[in-house]
């Protein structure tokens, strides 16, 4: 327990995740991984100057066994006396109303009651669970799916959502270490089935493909996690020999003076500004480039997410509209 201890402290510390002297709002579900994530930071707070508020969301997916979640995790964070808010959604009727799936309806679901309820509690920042197979997975996903430097750099230790920080303690801790500190404080964790569906490409990831690159290299998450910070650091570099992206403007001149990779990465750090969690599909940034070379007169090009680049002869800029 205590190398594990030593681990997440020194990743927090490495990566500037607290302020020091605020609260913190903790994600909970009620797995092995959000579990370990409260009682580890209970257990580092005087270190790490922090404060500790959980909150757990009932989706709405499971009947009676998402309410039982979300009461387990209230029960065990006032053993611990850790203040915690449970809250609900409909995540169906979210999801209809959305034109969303549900798994989508109930990630943006989440991240709203988070928000909300940092705001009620008067946390800045929000910390989830995810870990090192979590990052894994993301960085197969994203590779799959033709991502860029971006998407490669996988899950971000810190980030923001509509001025909430995010914090990710538990990146470099695989979900074994975490099982088995969850198991050694004799807690057994609720489980969700629906992280066994392989109809999901997440778990599809998780159950059918983790497997075999483990046969081949059985430190690949080791090496993965390795690689997606470097890219971190490459892609933060390449931003830094950027234009200004605040505002989201430039002049056209300028824009085509750069070379094709920093035109691309200059429209997806613009959309990044302004829609933090909209992927802007290659296709569409090819599309943006060649409309910003052959722009003759006043024009634009849908970039996707309600998200728009609006060109004259002299200037472009992205803009949300809708």
């Amino acid at each position: 327990m205590l190398g594990l201890l030593e681990q997440v402290r020194a990743f927090c510390r490495t990566e500037g995740l607290f302020a020091g002297g605020e609260r913190v709002l903790v994600a909970v579900s009620g797995g092995a991984d959000s579990l370990a994530l409260l009682h580890i930071l209970n257990a580092l707070r005087a270190d790490l100057g922090i404060a500790i508020h959980a909150a757990t969301l009932d989706h709405g997916l499971r009947g009676a066994h998402g309410a039982e979640d979300a009461a387990f995790v209230a029960q065990l964070a006032a053993a611990w006396q850790i203040p915690c808010v449970v809250g609900s959604a409909d995540v169906p009727r979210l999801a209809a109303a959305w034109r969303l799936g549900a798994e989508a309806a109930a990630r943006r679901a989440r991240y709203a009651f988070l928000r909300q309820t940092a705001a009620q509690v008067g946390a800045l920042c929000v910390a989830t669970g995810h870990h090192l197979d979590d990052q894994v997975e993301t960085v197969l996903l994203h590779l799959i799916r033709g991502s860029g430097l971006a998407g490669l750099r996988g899950i971000l230790p810190l980030s923001e959502r509509e001025g909430v920080r995010l914090v990710r303690p538990l990146l470099a801790v695989t979900h074994a270490d975490l099982a088995a500190y969850v198991a050694a404080l004799g807690i057994t964790p609720r489980d969700d089935p629906t992280n066994a569906d392989q109809h999901y490409a997440r778990n599809k990831v998780r159950h059918a493909v983790l497997p075999l690159l483990r046969e081949i290299n059985p430190s690949v998450a080791a090496h993965v996690g390795r690689m997606a910070a470097m890219l971190r650091e490459d892609y933060a570099a390449l931003l830094a020999s950027l234009p200004p992206v605040v505002p989201p403007s430039i002049r056209r001149e300028d824009f085509l003076g750069l070379p094709l990779a920093l035109r691309r990465l200059w429209l997806r750090a613009a959309v990044a500004h302004l829609a933090p969690d909209h992927e802007l599909s290659f296709e569409r940034v090819e599309a943006a480039i060649r409309f910003v070379e052959r722009l003759r007169k006043v024009g634009g090009v849908q970039l996707g997410g309600g998200l728009w680049l609006r060109a004259n002869p002299t200037r472009l800029r992205v803009l949300a509209e809708g």
